[in-house]
């Protein structure tokens, strides 16, 4: 509640967000909820150690966008895109919502690329970070190769197929939803009503052809699937012709060879059990969670790669240092708030654990406290407020599957009280869990540097809570 009256009340920046955010849960944890301080510490400290891949990929993705922006490589690649639409909508939709669910899927983290590629062409800075999360967030279940999902079907013990379907059903509406929020999130709401069937037929596409491979593929290609859906069909509409030189395949050259890495590394299973064995490194600040380090799994390795071979094409060396210095002098903000925001959501995560983190207090952890009150409050309309839940855990750790992971069992518990389905109670939980991205904190500190929003995060934040919530409110509806 601190955060949203911080954000949409007041707007303030990702950094004085994370630091009053910080600041307040830790004072909450220590005393309203009897935290030890050395478990305070310890799950602080975990928070920041595990999000260190997501700060390098801030950092890195900042160099490469900034140093493309700056040269023009990254505007003539977006004019070259956009030839391939019928208009500036359609340019749009096709990399929001086409380009971004078939990057998420390969395990490429979308906003590097998404967010600077949309500010190139020609939307606000916080329209672009905004829609570089709201392309993806509504088959966000469905990516990363099916990895969230088989977490879902582990914490719940439910069949993974029937989880699959259920999600790609929800995420429809969710996908629609999101895709009709597009203008709203440009500050051009009058676009709507003009632009209403594009976006219907487009939002219809993605999680249509999500829907279609869940059932009838196999859900861990859905995100995939809704992408290219989309990516096909846009240009066909266009009827353009693909016409490349070798000016425009110089400026591409480093956003190619970032999603070849990323293709190779995630999608050929020899590569990929290689380079997770290749100088593998773990540490563990808490007792049973395993920090992993995989840097050529990783993608902040192969982002620094291209920002190599983009620095390789500048032939002026002294505009290509005034870059990398002035992207410097920016880069902490965003990057010191990713790690508090990280530290945040660990210290809420292991409230009312004992020293060892052996026990834990079930009345004094925060998430487990949320859960069992929600549930109380609403009894028979729990139904109503299970993709809400979803939402919470993403909202205040940042991530999806941390919302699955604290509160996936509980959905399976509530369905055999209330005697309902514990398969769409799950999926509209973990959908939820994907629309909170739209709405976290963490993730638009992650994607409001790369395309010059930093600063503006609470601006950007005043939007995307209340669109997260109604979206969910929606869907509870739907669930009920």
């Amino acid at each position: 509640m601190l955060i949203m009256l911080l954000a949409v009340g007041f707007r303030r920046q990702a950094l004085e967000l994370a630091v009053w955010g910080m600041l307040y849960t830790i004072g909450l944890v220590l005393f309203w909820f009897s935290t030890p301080a050395t478990v305070v510490s310890l799950a602080a400290l975990d928070g920041v150690l595990t999000n260190l891949p997501l700060l390098l990929v801030i950092y890195f993705g900042m160099l490469l966008s900034g140093l493309l922006l700056d040269t023009g490589s990254l505007s003539r690649v977006v004019e070259w895109f956009s030839k391939l639409t019928k208009d500036r909508w359609h340019s749009t939709l096709m990399i929001t919502v086409g380009s971004g669910n078939f990057m998420e899927r390969a395990g490429i983290v979308a906003e590097p690329i998404i967010a600077p590629m949309l500010r190139a062409a020609g939307l606000p800075a916080t329209g672009a970070a905004a829609l570089s999360i709201a392309g993806y967030a509504g088959l966000m279940v469905l990516e990363l190769g099916g990895a969230i999902l088989s977490v879902l079907a582990l914490v719940t013990g439910l069949d993974s197929v029937s989880l699959g379907r259920q999600v790609a059903l929800l995420s429809v509406p969710a996908t629609l939803l999101l895709v009709l929020s597009i203008p709203w999130l440009l500050h051009e709401p009058e676009q709507l009503k003009s632009r209403f069937s594009s976006l219907v037929a487009v939002g219809l596409l993605a999680g249509g052809g999500a829907l279609f491979a869940a059932h009838f593929i196999a859900a861990s290609v859905a995100g995939l699937f809704g992408g290219i859906v989309v990516l096909v069909v846009l240009p066909l509409a266009g009827r353009q012709r693909w016409n490349l030189d070798r000016r425009i395949l110089l400026d591409m050259a480093p956003l190619l060879i970032l999603i070849v890495c990323l293709f190779t590394v995630n999608l050929i299973t020899p590569v990929k059990d290689a380079v997770i064995r290749a100088w593998p490194g773990e540490i563990s600040v808490i007792p049973g969670h395993v920090i992993k380090f995989q840097p050529f799994f990783s993608s902040y390795t192969y982002i620094f790669c291209s920002y190599i071979v983009a620095l390789l094409l500048v032939r002026d060396r002294q505009r290509a240092w005034r870059n990398f210095a002035a992207t410097n002098r920016r880069s902490w903000r965003p990057v010191a708030a990713m790690a508090l925001f990280g530290a945040v959501g660990q210290v809420i995560a292991y409230s009312g654990y004992q020293p060892g983190f052996a026990q834990v207090d079930p009345a004094l952890n925060i998430p487990l406290v949320l859960a069992n009150g929600v549930v109380e409050m609403s009894g028979d309309l729990y139904p109503l407020f299970a993709p809400f839940l979803g939402w919470i855990g993403t909202f205040l750790t940042g991530y999806g599957t941390a919302s699955i992971v604290l509160f996936g069992k509980l959905q399976v518990d509530t369905a055999e009280i209330l005697k309902i389905s514990p398969v769409l109670l799950a999926s509209g939980m973990a959908v939820g869990s994907a629309i909170g991205s739209i709405s976290s904190p963490l993730k638009i500190a992650l994607a409001a540097p790369l395309c010059g929003a930093q600063g503006r995060e609470g601006e950007i934040l005043q939007r995307t809570i209340p669109l997260g919530l109604g979206i969910c409110l929606l869907l509870g509806v739907l669930l009920l």
